[in-house]
């Protein structure tokens, strides 16, 4: 199993950023309780190897049994990476994690980007329904997904004592395929959209992805602006979603591909729009064509809604689908 040297980076660089705000050395099982809580939910295993090469790299020193401290080359490591945290690194994350997408509509295999979403153990019946309702009425963007139990890992993800860990599969995974496909495109907006009576009408909020340090969408999630349990009972309400372009001559192209997607239970789709049409309101560059996708957060939405704390990791990593369970 491999991950992008971004990806180690951004794991390794928040090792540092916890070790630098100790007073005395710190292990594995507390590094992984304040990983978690920073969006970083790795297993002790995978902590201490991390760990092994900031050490190898003189970047942390151990201290036998108590644990490691962050070494000066450490502190001026973190210091650098703190000057890379600047607007348009979300973006860049996202794109990244779309790039290596590796499904195929045809042979319906391959790594997809994964969400993970923390719930209480004791509320397990109550997150996978919650993704079975919207998978029912077309607001999940794939048909698929995985629960760990608690205390269990898979791969680098661990669900931490008493809960457990759903994951769903992100709208990036549609970006990958897109772009795999030769069809440039660009990430522009996440936001939220307005539905009466089961039609999407219009974006009523917007943040920009090249001009924000925070996923937009759960800037919405956290502040409860969605209203998922009203269009799952009457058809009208507000859902997180997210906006992107097209060049316009790749239409017939992306059309082509979303309907074979379709076809294998994908959805998630709002809208797609003509060419120089704005789309749900919001105008596009010219020569483009705007496509709106439900937010594949939407289920951490759902679940805040009912009043079921939840820790959301999304997007968070690349899983083969082939490890995922079909929604039913």
């Amino acid at each position: 199993m491999s991950f992008s040297q971004e990806e180690v980076y951004r794991k390794q660089i928040e090792l540092l950023r916890i070790l630098s705000e100790q007073n005395e050395p710190i292990g594995s099982s507390l590094l992984r309780k304040e990983l978690a809580k920073r969006g970083f939910p790795l297993s002790e295993r995978a902590i201490r190897y991390h760990l092994k090469l900031l050490e190898e790299r003189g970047l942390v020193e151990g201290h036998e049994k108590a644990g490691r401290t962050i070494t000066k080359s450490g502190l001026e490591e973190l210091s650098r990476a703190l000057a890379y945290e600047r607007i348009g690194f979300i973006l860049t994350w996202y794109l990244s994690l779309a790039y290596r997408v590796t499904y195929s509509p045809e042979s319906r295999e391959g790594e997809v980007v994964a969400n993970v979403f923390m719930v209480d153990k004791n509320f397990r019946e109550e997150a996978v329904k919650a993704v079975k309702n919207l998978y029912s009425v077309g607001l999940l963007p794939a048909p698929y997904v995985k629960v760990l139990d608690e205390e269990e890992e898979y791969r680098e993800i661990s669900a931490p004592e008493g809960k457990i860990a759903v994951m769903t599969v992100c709208n990036l995974t549609i970006d990958g395929i897109l772009i795999h496909s030769g069809i440039p495109l660009i990430l522009r907006y996440g936001g939220l959209v307005q539905f009466i009576k089961w039609k999407p009408i219009r974006f009523t909020e917007l943040i920009a992805y090249d001009s924000t340090t925070v996923p937009p969408l759960e800037v919405f999630v956290y502040r409860k602006m969605t209203s998922i349990t009203s269009i799952l009972r009457t058809g009208s309400g507000m859902i997180p979603a997210n906006m992107r372009e097209i060049p316009a001559v790749s239409e017939n192209q992306t059309l082509k591909i979303i309907e074979n997607l379709k076809e294998s239970g994908w959805g998630g789709i709002l809208a797609f729009g003509k060419p120089n049409e704005s789309i749900l309101g919001v105008p596009v560059s010219i020569d483009r064509c705007g496509i709106s996708m439900v937010g594949g957060l939407i289920p951490a939405a759902l679940l805040t809604e009912m009043g079921i704390p939840v820790e959301t990791y999304a997007p968070h990593c690349l899983v083969p689908v082939e490890d995922m369970e079909k929604v039913s």
